[in-house]
């Protein structure tokens, strides 16, 4: 049976939780967030119902938390993972999301907590880690690896056998051609192609991709 939910954070990638799991048909209590200016207000319907503090008031065998937090690089991605694992530090456990209208194959594996959006495809023999978003509309084909904490941002397409190294953003619009390894913390700008691997961390941009330090 699933608990009522309570999603941590309550800026824009929140919103998007909050809607995919309301079409999900989850009972969402409410939001937390850090910023005092937004205790009160309303997304999608549901009250921001004050900082984490609130949690006190409930109890991890009654209501699971989901990640609100957003990743557009490695400092957000950072932060959505110490979020959650100082969460699960105390006892809280985190659930996954997926939007009705996501196509997963039931040949995928796709950890509990990951997000899956409006829209979004995972192919046969993908796998995608822990605390992974695949957002609005992106493509994930056969045979692909998504490291844990990682972001493929709305309309990415990463084409089969690809593999993504933990903590790493494909930017929206970018495609990662098939066989490319991409090392940790890698960075793909948004439109980017990038047609050959890249192990070390860093940000890709342009087409074809290249290290951002070597753009003319």
């Amino acid at each position: 049976m699933n608990l009522p939910v309570i999603v941590i954070g309550a800026g824009g990638h929140a919103a998007v939780v909050v809607d995919a799991l309301l079409a999900a048909r989850r009972q969402v209590l409410g939001l937390t967030d850090a910023t005092p200016e937004r205790h009160g207000c309303r997304i999608c319907g549901v009250p921001v119902l004050g900082d984490d503090s609130i949690l006190a008031d409930y109890s991890p065998d009654q209501v699971e938390l989901a990640n609100g937090v957003g990743n557009v690089g490695a400092a957000s991605m950072s932060l959505r993972r110490r979020v959650q694992e100082h969460l699960e530090g105390a006892g809280w456990q985190f659930c996954g999301v997926r939007h009705p209208s996501a196509i997963v194959s039931p040949f995928a594996s796709v950890d509990e907590a990951v997000q899956l959006m409006a829209g979004c495809v995972v192919q046969p023999g993908a796998t995608v880690g822990k605390g992974s978003i695949v957002n609005t509309a992106a493509v994930v084909e056969h045979d692909v690896v998504v490291g844990a904490w990682s972001h493929v941002a709305p309309r990415a397409v990463v084409c089969g056998d690809v593999r993504i190294g933990a903590a790493s953003h494909v930017g929206a619009g970018a495609v990662v051609r098939q066989g490319i390894t991409l090392g940790p913390a890698s960075l793909v700008g948004a439109g980017a192609v990038v047609v050959k691997s890249f192990v070390g961390s860093g940000t890709l941009i342009g087409i074809p991709a290249q290290p951002m330090e070597k753009q003319v």
